[in-house]
């Protein structure tokens, strides 16, 4: 690495450089620039800003809360996907509506230019084209800046990183080829990821896989299962982040809706992949790098459930401006000559044609115990890693991070209190407390199991756990601050109303007969009712006559709020527990390994990662209750003869 150069040979100074135009990327520049820094945001190439490299789809379980939380902070993913949304299904519909999970096919195009075009929205934002090879450094160690392979360099008091798979990127099509590369057609960063190293940070390597793409004009729909969209009202950017004219009812707000289709891989397409198996770059012995265990590619479902009769495959539309489909569910290394005879082996697929074919790659990482909770190198003043680079997977995951990221470096730039979200505000908090706490052995994804409170973090209710935090961090406009406080108005008024309003028999009965719920002979109060099964708030709020215009959110939420009552009690008992925890600080420099208390693997454990809270240690591999008990007496008495010592010398100084 280098240290700052002389000031007159740097192009221009920032508060924060953003090193990378993904998605973690671009959700840091966005963050960064709402809370008042100067952001550079510099990418190899202004064209992909936004790009979605793999599957062009945006949400899914936990990860629709995700893109809700990312919003709330005032993020772009969900409104970029609004404006390119081509098909949507609310997952798990066969569940409750607490653990609904939203997920949106994506016009690719579409979705690019958007999150372009939203990121240059912010005036603090200035885009940059260019590849860092070397950060430059400043005392401390800390970092000054950035060099760019075109030899421009500046200067910048906070930087984060977020190069997806692109450090030391190399792609794999079979056992033969190989081609140094970040994604497709795209160079890989290897000066950025050799100094790193070099830099003492520990750096390993993990892959994952993307699928062929085919053209849809060679394929016979008349042979597949069609899959509608199911677009109905739903917007995944709140309404508070909107303008009149784009807000719900808009007709300009989605694009034209298109079909996704369904096939499967079945016994003929098996067998080429078993027959072929040695060729897989994977399993010929190539690639060691450990993959995405919840999204493996087809070799392994081949291989690891042989008995299965088929798999199934989604072929979806990448966009409005083309024919080619992305085959969901067919992610492969194998050559591109074996891709095709089992993509023509698939039915509605036998005489398709193959735009591009699918490859694995790998990729540096670095482990994520190396940063405290607010994504910062314990290592290195100033520097903060977003997304791939922590070793995580998904591009609603990088956006969590490059928030949390680009809110911090801002901080950190300008002198204020870091951002931390408790596991039990957000599914971003437990994505990063997972990541700095618990490390990763395989790309990191997140799903609601991961989450001790996932009926109070809900896709829903986004706006009412972060808009506080937003509106305390001054993230917000004017404008949008007033729509915020609103929201949460009408939640409260909704809930209020339904709590102190009775419907007779006559209106409420008819509405009864309908849900199948048994009627009622007395006037009842509307949140007595909003609890029984299939029960709508809204529709008894009408019954009742009742005047006052909410958010359609706003009531969804308030009736959640009504029909689970007694469940969310518990569980918010249990999050007041956990920020009693991480209250109780832990000093950075506390000797652990002197604690006799603690067992011998606590006291390794607990010295190598440094956690700062009580709640942190909780999460450390180990550490059992019992040494969480020891180690609060522990500190309690470390701070006992602190103060004695300190009011002795006091003493002392006196007399």
């Amino acid at each position: 690495m280098s240290r700052l150069p002389a000031t007159d040979s740097l192009e221009a100074t920032f508060d924060v450089i953003v090193v990378g135009g993904g998605h973690a990327g671009t959700e840091a520049a966005v963050a960064a620039a709402r809370g008042g820094a100067r952001v550079g945001l510099i990418t190899s190439a202004l064209e992909t800003i936004g790009q979605m490299s793999c599957n062009p789809a945006i949400g899914g379980i936990a990860k629709g809360t995700v893109v809700r939380e990312v919003d709330a902070l005032g993020g772009i993913m969900a409104r970029a996907t609004d404006l390119a949304t081509i098909q949507f299904r609310m997952l798990n519909r066969s569940k409750g509506p607490a653990v609904w999970a939203p997920r949106a096919q994506c016009d690719r195009g579409l979705y690019r230019r958007a999150v372009r075009t939203l990121v240059e929205e912010h005036a603090g934002v200035h885009v940059i084209q260019g590849t860092v090879a070397r950060l430059l450094l400043g005392e401390g160690p800390s970092v000054a800046g950035v060099e760019t392979l075109e030899g421009r360099r500046f200067a910048s008091t906070a930087i984060v990183i977020t190069t997806g798979t692109f450090l030391r990127g190399r792609i794999h099509i079979g056992t033969d080829t190989r081609l140094s590369g970040g994604r497709a057609g795209e160079s890989a960063a290897t000066h950025l990821a050799e100094q790193l190293e070099n830099a003492g940070l520990a750096v390993e390597r993990f892959k994952t896989g993307t699928p062929p793409r085919i053209d849809g004009r060679s394929v016979d729909f008349s042979r597949l299962e069609r899959q509608d969209s199911e677009i109905e009202s739903f917007d995944y950017s709140w309404s508070v982040f909107w303008p009149e004219s784009r807000r719900r009812g808009s007709k300009t707000r989605h694009p034209d809706q298109l079909p996704c289709w369904i096939t499967y891989l079945e016994a003929d397409g098996k067998a080429i992949i078993a027959e072929n198996i040695g060729r897989s770059a994977m399993y010929g012995g190539v690639i060691a790098s450990r993959g995405p265990r919840y999204c493996p590619s087809v070799e392994d479902k081949v291989v690891k459930f042989p008995n299965a009769d088929r798999h199934q495959l989604f072929l979806e539309p990448e966009g409005h401006d083309t024919t080619e489909l992305y085959v969901n569910g067919l992610s492969t290394s194998l050559p591109a000559t074996v891709q095709l005879q089992i993509l023509r082996s698939i039915r509605g697929l036998e005489s398709v044609s193959m735009t591009r074919p699918g490859y694995a790659i790998e990729y540096d990482y670095c482990p994520p115990t190396q940063l405290d909770a607010t994504l910062q190198v314990k290592a290195m003043r100033g520097l903060f890693f977003a997304g791939q680079i922590n070793g995580t997977t998904g591009y609603e995951e990088a956006a969590g991070q490059g928030v949390i990221a680009g809110l911090n470096a801002a901080r950190f730039a300008r002198g204020g209190a870091p951002v931390v979200l408790g596991r039990e505000t957000s599914y971003i908090g437990v994505l990063i407390d997972d990541l700095v706490t618990r490390g990763v052995d395989e790309p990191y994804r997140l799903f609601t199991s991961r989450s001790e409170f996932r009926l109070t973090v809900r896709q829903d209710n986004a706006v009412r756990r972060l808009c506080p935090i937003g509106i305390e961090l001054d993230l917000y406009t004017s404008t949008e601050r007033g729509q915020a406080e609103r929201r949460m108005a009408d939640e409260d008024a909704a809930g209020a109303i339904a709590r102190a309003t009775s419907v007779s028999p006559d209106q409420v009965n008819p509405l009864l007969e309908r849900w199948g719920s048994a009627p009622v002979q007395q006037p009842t109060r509307i949140a007595e009712l909003a609890k029984r099964q299939g029960a709508s708030l809204a529709a008894l709020l009408d019954a009742a006559d009742v005047e006052a215009h909410f958010d359609p959110d706003a009531v969804i939420t308030a009736e959640l709020e009504l029909k689970y009552a007694g469940y969310f009690v518990r569980e918010r008992d249990q999050a007041a527990k956990l920020r009693r925890m991480w209250a109780f600080a832990l000093a950075a420099d506390l000797p652990y390994e002197t604690m006799s208390s603690l067992s011998f693997e606590s006291r390794q454990k607990l010295g190598a990662l440094r956690p700062t809270t009580l709640a942190q240690a909780a999460r450390v591999p180990g550490v059992s209750p019992t040494d969480l008990q020891n180690l609060v007496l522990e500190v309690e008495k470390r701070r006992r003869r602190s103060a004695e010592s300190a009011w002795n010398n006091s003493s002392r100084s006196i007399l």
